[in-house]
């Protein structure tokens, strides 16, 4: 019997036993299928489609190196509320519900990334530090890893940047093919935003062969060669913008990669038949109506091309003409308008004209365009040289002309004034045909030409040319090909120094009014309201002497303060030393002559292009006086004049203590050291108002206290203390004057009495 109730216990047990292991089994079971395949599932899918979504959503801007991964914007992610809370409640239910699911970890990271997106950043931080503390999966504690790293780079934390990636140095688990990835592509957008692409560029080659969608493969190969071209990896970014071709799924980006492509594309530029080749695809590009809007980024791709030459003239005219066909795309303009920026600042050392380029950049840009800070900061510094070189050149036409005889200044005016018009209507004229050009042709469906044709522009179009050239030979007749053939006057340009020079075989204007009347007809005369008229410009020429002074006067401040932005702004030595030694050769007794004379020892100290002695010795024989050259002579000079000027105050303030204290005799010593030892201090005038006031306190008669009073007045006419002393002044009647004695003064004291 025991035996039996001992099977049926055994039974029973193991049976319960087995109930209960199968229960939480199927529990666990449970709890991993209701995560996996409902909420993160539906959390997944909506994180997905977001990230997708802003991805789609962000635009590029192909000049410069595109972002690698896509910059975190809660003003932008706000769009997305609606998704991103729906992740948020699909992946918070499992946490709350499901808490045994082995898919927890993978629902915390997702309410992690999107707080991050949100930039809620203190949230996002908790959550991923408690899934890399808590975790005991790999790929999740990684992932988090990830996701910080991620969060300190949009926040450009570097302490914590470093500590990231020692932890991570420091596991010991193999990362995933995804975490490896992300880890790269992190540190890969990490050093494309601090422009460093040569970290770039290793770390971007590692993730892009570890990445297996097309869209992400294609864009990380594009700015692989964006990247490449930047380092004068010219063959390697080809290679690099033909794969991104290849895999792009989208018309933009296959584009930009084509076009960047046969830009970059490997070239002996002796060879003829290359040339040919490369500029008959961007023919046939710009000949696409499907490029239309387009033209611009294309001409720029040319100007790309032709600075590999270099050849900076060609390039300077693609570059124009991008700008001249630019529709809608600012940003793509203001790329071209920096880009003649750069040739004209660093190659042809032009700086007006790059003033120019630089600022019409500016009002292209928005500040989100990478750079711009720096872009602005230097259009600002180029206006400041630009406005100071103006004025030079202003005060010099000035003076040019006051040494002219005045039938020369006449003929110089009037040319003048006839450039400025002709300036006018040209440009008026080519903004007419700019917007022609801008305004996209209809393709008739009537059209004689075959369909090929007729998406041709009108200069591609031989049929049409020869159509055209017809036209104008029965309106115009046979001409010379010649330069400005409608002009009853042309005028001569020098290009070296930008100024019209007068050609002496030339009439002038002024003796072919015949002419002038056809050359204008049909102008509207308040086109040229802006130009300034004949007697104007005759009335700004100095006739005297004073008016000389002052040209000379800005002409010297305008070159002082063009050397200090050259100096200090621009940063090219050679120029600010030219102008400071202009200065110095020209205007030598100008008030701030000392003051450049210094800057020029300053430069010479660092520069190899003038001696520091000799610089050094000039600026102290010729100005001795300067604080400059004193210091200069004597190091301690400073240090000694401090120590002078507060004897000198406590001398003052000697004498000041002791005439309130009554004891005047004493007063008037401690007076006699500060005026006499040290004459013309910073505390004469003071000292000799104080005397002023011992003689009133102790002189017998009102007389001499009157003198006294207006001898310090003449001596400073512009005093502080000159109400008091008017004041004092009218106390003393004529009826004082004529009894002649203070009353109440018996004492004598020994005072000086100044004359």
């Amino acid at each position: 019997m025991q035996t039996f109730s001992n099977f049926i216990y055994k039974y029973f047990f193991k049976s319960f036993l087995l109930i209960f292991l199968l229960l939480g089994s199927g529990c666990h079971f449970y709890h991993n299928t209701a995560t996996h395949y409902n909420s993160y599932f539906l959390a997944k899918e909506g994180i997905d489609q977001f990230e997708n979504d802003y991805f789609s959503a962000h635009n590029d801007d192909y000049n410069d190196v595109l972002s690698i991964l896509i910059p975190i914007d809660s003003n932008k992610t706000l769009t997305y509320k609606e998704q991103l809370d729906y992740v948020i409640t699909k992946a918070s239910r499992p946490i709350k519900f499901h808490q045994s699911s082995d898919w927890i970890d993978e629902c915390y990271l997702l309410v992690g990334w999107v707080r991050l997106y949100e930039e809620d950043y203190e949230n996002a931080l908790t959550t991923f530090k408690y899934v890399n503390a808590k975790t005991t999966d790999n790929d999740s504690r990684h992932e988090a890893l990830n996701a910080l790293l991620r969060m300190f780079i949009e926040k450009e934390e570097e302490a914590n940047i470093t500590l990231v990636k020692d932890v991570i140095k420091q596991e010991t688990a193999p990362f995933s093919d995804k975490n490896t990835k992300d880890y790269h592509l992190n540190f890969a957008h990490y050093y494309r935003n601090k422009m460093d692409y040569v970290q770039s560029i290793q770390h971007l080659r590692y993730a892009v062969e570890l990445e297996e969608k097309k869209q992400y493969k294609a864009r990380y190969y594009f700015i692989l060669g964006q990247m490449l071209e930047k380092r004068g990896k010219i063959d390697d970014a080809y290679k690099a913008y033909t794969k991104a071709e290849k895999l792009s799924k989208t018309n933009v980006l296959e584009f930009q990669s084509d076009i960047s492509a046969y830009s970059m594309q490997p070239v002996n530029f002796e060879d003829q038949k290359q040339i040919k080749k490369i500029k008959k695809y961007f023919d046939k590009k710009l000949k696409d109506h499907n490029y239309w809007d387009d033209r611009d980024k294309i001409y720029y791709e040319m100007a790309q091309f032709q600075l590999r030459k270099p050849d900076y003239d060609r390039a300077l005219i693609e570059l124009n003409e991008s700008v001249q066909v630019s529709t809608t795309n600012k940003i793509q303009k203001g790329h071209s308008y920096l880009t003649a920026g750069d040739i004209y600042y660093d190659e042809k050392k032009d700086y007006i004209a790059a003033a120019a380029y630089y600022d019409s950049a500016v009002q292209n840009f928005d500040e989100s365009v990478y750079g711009f800070e720096d872009i602005k900061k230097k259009s600002d510094n180029l206006q400041d040289l630009a406005k100071y070189t103006k004025i030079v050149m202003e005060q010099e036409r000035l003076i040019k002309l006051a040494g002219m005889p005045e039938d020369e200044q006449t003929i110089f005016l009037e040319e003048e004034i006839e450039k400025e018009k002709e300036e006018i209507i040209l440009r008026q004229q080519y903004a007419k045909e700019n917007e022609k050009r801008k305004s996209k042709p209809e393709v008739s469906k009537s059209s004689n030409f075959n369909s090929k044709a007729s998406k041709e522009f009108y200069f591609y179009n031989t049929t049409a040319i020869a159509q055209g050239k017809s036209q104008f030979l029965r309106t115009w007749g046979s001409r010379a090909l010649e330069d400005n053939w409608r002009r009853s006057n042309k005028l001569d340009f020098n290009t070296n120094n930008n100024q019209a020079q007068t050609n002496n075989n030339r009439p002038s204007p002024k003796n072919n009014p015949s002419k002038k009347g056809n050359e204008n007809e049909g102008i509207d005369e308040n086109l040229f309201a802006g130009v300034r008229s004949f007697e104007e410009r005759k009335q700004e020429i100095p006739t005297s002497e004073e008016q000389m002074q002052a040209v000379h006067k800005k002409l010297a401040d305008a070159l002082f303060e063009l050397g200090k932005v050259y100096m200090y702004q621009i940063k090219i030595t050679d120029n600010a030393l030219a102008n400071f030694n202009r200065f110095l050769n020209d205007y030598p007794e100008d008030e701030n002559a000392h003051e450049v004379a210094y800057l020029v020892y300053v430069i010479c100290q660092e520069y190899d292009g003038c001696d520091a002695e000799t610089s050094k010795q000039y600026l102290i024989d010729n100005y001795p006086d300067c604080l400059y050259s004193k210091i200069l002579v004597n190091p301690n000079y400073v240090k000694e004049t401090n120590e002078r000027e507060n004897y000198i105050r406590d001398l003052y303030v000697d004498a000041y203590t002791l005439y309130n204290k009554g004891d005047y005799n004493a007063s008037d010593k401690k007076l006699n050291e500060l005026l006499n030892d040290f004459p013309q201090s910073s505390y004469e005038e003071k000292g000799r108002f104080l005397r002023v006031l011992l003689v009133g306190r102790t002189t017998k008669y009102y007389k001499i206290f009157k003198e006294a009073i207006l001898n310090f007045q003449k001596r400073y006419p512009e005093s502080e203390f000159t109400d008091i002393s008017n004041g004092m002044l009218e106390q003393i009647t004529e009826r004082r004057l004529e009894n002649g004695y203070i009353p109440g003064r018996y004492h004598d004291f020994d005072i000086t009495i100044e004359e």
